[in-house]
This record gives C-alpha cells, sequence and structure tokens, in this order.
C-alpha cells in the first residue's frame, strides 16, 4: 500500500485535474513549452505532533503534512494575471474539499510564493502555494 504522503498527493493531483488540463503529482517533472500551463503538487516535510506514546501507548499518529502546488506558466507583461488567476482557481478547487479515504485530514491553506525568471526572450513564471495538511495513520505496535 502507497504510504499516505503518496495517496495525499495523487488525491490532490487527481482533483485539480478536473480544473487543469495539465497536472504532475511530483515537483521532478521536466517541463517544457509544450508543457504550460502546467501544475506541480509535491510535498516537502512532515513533522509528528502527537505519537502514541503521547496517549495510550496504542494511539494514532498525529502528521502534519507541507503540501505544495505550484502552477507554472510563461507570459509577458500579463504573467502575474496569468498565474493569480491560476492561484484562485487552485484555492477555489481545494477550499473546504475533503481528501477521499482520510475524512479526518484537514487541510489548511498557509501562504503563496510568485517566482519570474527570464531565459533568452522567454519570462517564466511560477506561483507556489502551500498547505498543510493534518492527518491521522494508526501504529503497527500491539503493545
Amino acid at each position: 500500500m502507497p504510504h499516505p504522503r503518496q495517496q495525499i498527493r495523487d488525491a490532490v493531483t487527481k482533483h485539480l485535474a478536473e480544473t487543469f488540463a495539465t497536472v504532475y503529482n511530483s515537483r521532478a517533472k521536466p517541463l517544457f513549452d509544450q508543457d504550460l500551463p502546467a501544475v506541480l503538487v509535491y510535498c516537502a516535510s512532515e513533522s509528528i505532533k502527537q505519537e502514541r506514546w503521547d496517549t495510550d501507548g496504542t494511539g494514532a499518529l498525529t502528521r502534519e503534512l507541507d503540501l505544495f502546488v505550484e502552477a507554472v506558466d510563461t507570459g509577458k507583461e500579463d504573467l502575474d494575471n496569468k498565474l493569480d488567476d491560476m492561484a484562485e482557481k487552485i484555492e477555489s478547487a481545494l477550499d473546504g474539499w475533503e481528501i477521499p479515504g482520510r475524512k479526518n485530514a484537514v487541510l489548511r491553506f498557509k501562504g503563496t510564493d510568485m517566482d519570474i525568471s527570464v531565459a533568452a526572450n522567454k519570462t517564466y513564471g511560477a506561483v507556489r502555494l502551500s498547505f498543510s495538511v493534518t492527518y491521522f495513520t494508526d501504529t503497527n505496535n500491539e503493545h
């Protein structure tokens, strides 16, 4: 069975594919001009907020996952507007959305970063939306 992080990434990717034509569940996907606009879904880090020994010794792990949704596109003077439009669609799609199979998970929007770079005569931009996902996993220890 895949790790819960993969399950969460896959679910977010599938959900955003209802809004965007090109969505990948990895930040390692090489993007070429013909792939743009594109959305990348990936995780950065995860921390344990509560583990079984914080409760009765058999409780679930409470995890907090840093999840990122990054939209990438090209443009000229309209690039900031294009990125903001994509960010608004991502925010709307994930606002109040429940992760399938993880009804107790809480998805919280944390913030946005933007970046623009110029390569030759092309201007590329990215908007990265950060979310935290708090969810629970059972422990396998039967003590």
